[in-house]
């Protein structure tokens, strides 16, 4: 048997507005700390595991919202093309975050039938 039978690859994109955390959730699901601060830097983070005798390679695309705030050109065909599911972050201090997380879930919904996670995340805790 191929060793590559057993390796499972799945590739996330992770979508909200700009200070809700995405950045924050990510490094602590790949090692278990909490950093406070980040930069605006897009980043795929890649991290490998074995479940039940298979090997799974996770790539995480953390997303940059544009400044432009223009929700048609937050997600672009790459992204789309690239990723098997998506995870879509809001604040629950921030109801305009939610806004954009749903125009974004629909805007996913016109161009590919992607799965799609919603998580809240409470990113006045990143500010304390």
């Amino acid at each position: 048997m191929d060793g590559n039978q057993h390796k499972v690859v799945a590739n996330v994109l992770l979508l909200g507005a700009e200070n809700v955390g995405k950045s924050a959730l990510t490094v602590r699901f790949l090692t278990r700390r909490f950093i406070g601060e980040y930069g605006d830097i897009e980043s795929i983070y890649s991290h490998i595991d074995k479940t039940d005798g298979r090997e799974i390679a996770l790539n995480i695309w953390d997303s940059l919202y544009p400044q432009s705030c223009e929700t048609t050109d937050s997600i672009s065909d790459k992204q789309l093309q690239w990723a098997d599911g998506v995870i879509l972050v809001y604040s629950i201090c921030d109801r305009s975050s939610f806004e954009v997380v749903r125009q974004q879930v629909q805007l996913i919904r016109q161009t590919r039938k992607l799965p799609c996670h919603l998580s809240q995340n409470d990113s006045s805790a990143l500010n304390r």
